[in-house]
């Protein structure tokens, strides 16, 4: 096939994940509008992320197996619509239950987009340039952050909730037109047969211990980096730090280019030195807990350096968490890597909701109980004894990612014997 129909096949797969992106990260700089919109606190204002991220999380088993039976081209393109959908739904609720269904389809339309242009990448792109292509492709949709962090939050703003979430959906329901026009499957894809069923398709996944070694992978490194951006960053740094809205929206939309710079470095080393990955892993995992101990620990007000310093290193971890599909694609057989990828994908997401959930809740608590004075809701201190529970978090998941190591190599020198 000619590259030019090649690149329109991909451009319009990065598009649809570019406007989920938008879609997905719009609440992030609304979140302080939603709270006066709705009357909410800091629980109730979570949940509306908790909610889109469960559903998310909870979809990509059944989307990696749809994708494996009916292709990228249908999924990316009902994705696309749902999504745009359901944000158009928050746009015209005026109930906070009616944002918490909106958010929930944006979540489930969101589901199905990325798997499916990691499928169509490693069906168009073979070997290490897949590798590359994937960082490439994940940073250049990644660039929706951009677009809700200061367009979106200048227009949301400027115009007002409505006009502002009616304008981010009609992006979502215009890339599912283009994906209809110009979306092709891979050349080799073959639809899985029905006789295999889809519980037999799971199971074998969930038992299959490179899937599980990419999970942990995926849970660890994208999680302080959805945290922040998704919801908690920007209410953290501007009333917590006392950055202004703007300063907080640049900071936010900085994690775009250190994909960008990071990206292919991490790729890089991935297809030179395959070996050395879990130490990557490690790294990146030391970086981003060592940032948020010096945020922590350091009384009061931080120096400027320190949250810049923060930003740096969570966004290291969105480009590090593409490592888990470099390990499912060169473990995973073709015919079951769209549903291997849907559960491993759904790791970083699962500890976003969870560290989402748990800092709203102990903001709340710390808020509430008068433990420790009266902290205000979005206090810095209140903050900084609620942020450790991310920390945590990630804890798990880099010993949970060592253990399914230990498995993984115990498996390798069997099949040597």
């Amino acid at each position: 096939m000619a590259k030019q129909r090649v690149s329109l096949i991909l451009g319009s797969a990065v598009f649809a994940y570019f406007s989920s992106v938008v879609e997905r990260s719009s609440m992030g700089v609304a979140s302080l509008a939603a709270t006066h919109r709705f009357g909410i606190g800091a629980t109730a204002l979570s949940s509306l992320s908790v909610a889109q991220l469960v559903i998310y999380a909870v979809m990509q088993i059944p989307v990696g197996i749809l994708l494996d039976r009916f292709g990228a081209k249908k999924l990316i393109v009902f994705g696309s619509l749902v999504t745009g959908l359901g944000n158009m739904l928050v746009a015209l609720t005026p109930v906070f239950a009616g944002a918490i269904a909106g958010r929930m389809l944006v979540g489930f339309g969101d589901a199905f987009v990325f798997v499916s242009m990691i499928r169509l990448i490693n069906g168009w792109v073979r070997g290490g340039r897949a590798t590359r292509f994937t960082q490439l492709f994940a940073n250049i949709g990644q660039l929706g952050q951009i677009a809700s962090a200061i367009p979106f939050a200048y227009f949301l703003g400027f115009a007002g909730w409505t006009p502002a979430f009616t304008l981010a959906s009609s992006l979502a329901l215009v890339a599912g037109c283009l994906g209809i026009v110009f979306l092709k499957n891979e050349p080799d894809f073959h639809p899985l047969s029905n006789e295999v069923g889809w519980f037999t398709q799971l199971k074998t996944n969930l038992r299959d211990v490179y899937t599980r070694k990419a999970f942990w992978v995926h849970f660890t490194m994208q999680s302080s980096g959805s945290v922040f951006i998704l919801l908690w960053g920007y209410p953290f740094m501007v009333q917590g730090e006392g950055l202004s809205k703007s300063t907080a929206s640049v900071l936010l939309s900085s994690f775009v280019f250190i994909g960008f710079v990071v990206g292919p470095l991490l790729s890089h080393f991935c297809v030179a030195h395959p070996r050395m990955r879990h130490l990557l892993i490690l790294g990146v995992y030391s970086l981003i807990a060592v940032a948020w101990l010096i945020i922590l620990l350091t009384p009061g007000v931080n120096p400027f350096w320190q949250i810049i310093f923060l930003v740096l290193c969570i966004g290291i971890g969105g480009p590090a968490s593409m490592v888990a599909f470099d390990y499912s694609r060169t473990n995973i057989p073709v015919a079951r890597l769209g549903s291997s990828n849907g559960i491993i994908n759904s790791g970083g997401f699962v500890a976003t909701f969870m560290s989402v959930g748990l800092i709203g809740v102990a903001l709340d608590a710390i808020h509430t109980s008068g433990t420790f004075g009266h902290f205000g809701l979005y206090s810095l201190d209140a903050f900084k004894l609620a942020f450790p529970l991310l920390i945590a978090v990630n804890t798990i998941g880099l010993v949970m990612f060592y253990l399914a190591r230990r498995s993984a190599l115990r498996l390798a020198v069997a099949k040597q014997e």
